[in-house]
């Protein structure tokens, strides 16, 4: 009889483990890579612009291709700088704690960023 629960609570225990813990951490991850933040900034930016741009054509004010293009481009600029605008500044920090802008530690900077 031991044998037999010993066996049954075996089961059940990898049964246990096989099944889905039923949804994931309602908390987001940190992003620490500050290339990965910029990006997700913009991406956010530039999905509210589109929406702005998707208003505009159903409320009538745009009504030429040209006129979306037109809008999505003026934002994209500065959807950019608000997003690359930490990204920078780290950067520029990193020049003045070396003494100044070198075309070595900016190489190095922009390639640590594909190392991320």
């Amino acid at each position: 009889m031991r044998q037999l629960i010993g066996l049954l609570c075996g089961v059940a225990a990898i049964a246990i483990l096989l099944i889905p813990d039923g949804g994931s951490d309602p908390t987001p991850p940190v992003v620490t890579d500050p290339v990965a933040k910029s990006f997700d900034i913009y991406e956010d930016l530039w999905r509210k612009h589109a929406v702005a741009a998707a208003d505009k054509l159903a409320s009538g004010e745009f009504t030429k291709d040209t006129e979306v293009w037109e809008f999505l481009a003026a934002g994209q600029a500065p959807a950019r700088k608000a997003a690359f605008m930490d990204l920078a500044k780290a950067e520029q920090d990193k020049f003045d704690a070396a003494g100044g802008w070198s075309a070595k530690l900016h190489e190095e900077i922009l390639r640590s960023y594909a190392n991320e």
